[in-house]
């Protein structure tokens, strides 16, 4: 009887898994979530033109809602009028910015932009190779043949006659390599004129016309260019701002819906590690855009005490990378080499090589005195947890993955995942262990 009874009940289980759904089986539902996470990630990357704005209108309501809930809480100001204000002293706020530093960066973006044009980079790295050792010399040559050279004067004139007659003796042979350049160029366009010619479309008519229209071409493919920048900026301008308001609006109510999805079961455990994330990714970047946008205005001031060219800008782009810890220590050997190119190229003779060195690096180390000690505990806190050798490492290790924004999410991700280790998973390798459990990693089957 018994034997017969189990097989009736393995009958009823193999009729039974006839009926099931290829989704009821939980490998193929582990499967399927995979499945359809990848799916959505390579769907928002397809129409990233529309997700991007969205991700970063979500990110800043993420980022103010708790300004936007502790003003809300004023029974006089509803929700939509604090948001409202908000958009509007933060809008009014970003266009005193940019009217103050945006003309300010371009001309020097501009001066910049000339100077390399100009060649006079290279010739102040024609007479700084003259200062390094005999081993370094063939190394620099190589690097210098990439800086264009000056525009040479039609020779008679009164600027090539003073320029031949101030010019210094060549040092490694960088002005002949260039002047060598120019006549091998000067040869082939003229061998180009010659083929020209002998076809028959060398004329002095047709060669004008076709100048005049590859002109026209590029003009029209610059404009075009600029206006889809323009248009592409713009959009963006107004997007983000229209679905902060609404995610801002109604960040409560998403929050609410999203913890009715977590089963009652694992509710308050799950909430709990939830909170601490948030507390962790929040505190640290609230924290970094402050501290980095702070850090930049001091290095674009210092920089410009210093005497360092170009220092709005400098400063401005290294704060930018001072959102990552230690990455901004790259902005120390650009100030430096600056520094050096400009005084260099003084005539009467310019600063002392080791107050090149000094002043830049003072005015870094100085910034960076400021946040380890003053900054980072009033705006951020310690709210990651993590040692500085965590942190550059977790830096390198996401920046070897996925470039600057693997340095950008690196650290909040190792800050959640070693609060997912410390809360679930050592818990349970302990308990293994001390022999109190069998399995560090139990399989629920309830």
């Amino acid at each position: 009887m018994a034997r017969s009874g189990s097989k009736q009940s393995a009958g009823n289980s193999d009729d039974s898994l006839k009926y099931l759904h290829l989704w009821q089986f939980q490998a193929v539902r582990d499967a399927m979530l995979v499945a359809s996470v990848a799916g959505l990630v390579w769907l928002g990357y397809a129409l990233r033109a529309v997700t991007v704005p969205l991700l970063v209108a979500l990110l800043l309501a993420y980022l103010f809602e708790p300004l936007v809930a502790r003003l809300s809480r004023h029974p006089r100001l509803a929700r939509p009028m604090v948001v409202g204000g908000l958009l509007t002293t933060v809008g009014a706020l970003v266009i005193g910015v940019v009217a103050v530093f945006v003309p300010v960066a371009v001309a020097q973006t501009a001066g910049l932009v000339r100077d390399y044009q100009e060649g006079r980079f290279r010739e102040t790295a024609v007479t700084l190779s003259g200062f390094l050792p005999e081993t370094w010399r063939e190394q620099a040559e190589s690097a210098i043949e990439f800086l264009p050279e000056a525009e040479q004067e039609p020779e008679g004139s009164p600027q090539a006659v003073d320029d031949a007659t101030d010019r210094p003796e060549p040092r490694g042979g960088f002005v002949t390599a260039g002047r060598r350049g120019v006549a091998d160029e000067q040869r082939i366009r003229d061998i180009v004129r010659e083929e020209l010619e002998q076809a028959g479309v060398g004329t002095e008519g047709s060669t004008d016309s076709m100048h005049w229209l590859g002109v026209a071409r590029g003009g029209a493919r610059a404009a075009a260019v600029l206006i889809g920048g323009i248009v592409k900026l713009g959009f963006l301008a107004f997007l983000i701002p229209f679905y902060f308001f609404f995610f801002s609006v109604w960040f409560p109510a998403v929050v609410r819906f999203g913890r009715s999805l977590i089963p009652i079961a694992s509710r308050r455990r799950t909430l709990e590690l939830i909170d601490k994330m948030d507390a962790v990714v929040a505190g640290f970047v609230r924290g970094r855009i402050v501290v980095s946008l702070i850090m930049g205005l001091m290095l674009a001031v210092g920089w410009k005490i210093a005497g360092v060219p170009y220092s709005i800008v400098l400063g401005l782009v290294v704060g930018l990378f001072c959102a990552v810890p230690y990455l901004g220590a790259v902005g120390v050997p650009v100030a430096v080499g600056l520094l050096a190119f400009r005084e260099l190229g003084i005539a009467d003779g310019g600063m002392q090589w080791y107050w090149i060195l000094f002043w830049p690096t003072l005015v870094y180390g100085v910034v960076q005195t400021i946040e380890g000690y003053l900054l980072v505990p009033m705006i951020a806190g310690k709210a990651t947890n993590l040692d500085p050798v965590t942190i550059l490492v977790v830096v390198l290790a996401g920046g070897s993955i996925m470039g600057i924004y693997g340095m950008l999410l690196a650290i909040p991700v190792a800050a959640c995942v070693k609060i997912l280790c410390t809360d679930l998973l050592l818990p349970k390798i302990r308990a293994w262990t001390s022999g109190e459990a069998s399995d560090p990693l139990p399989i629920d089957r309830g």
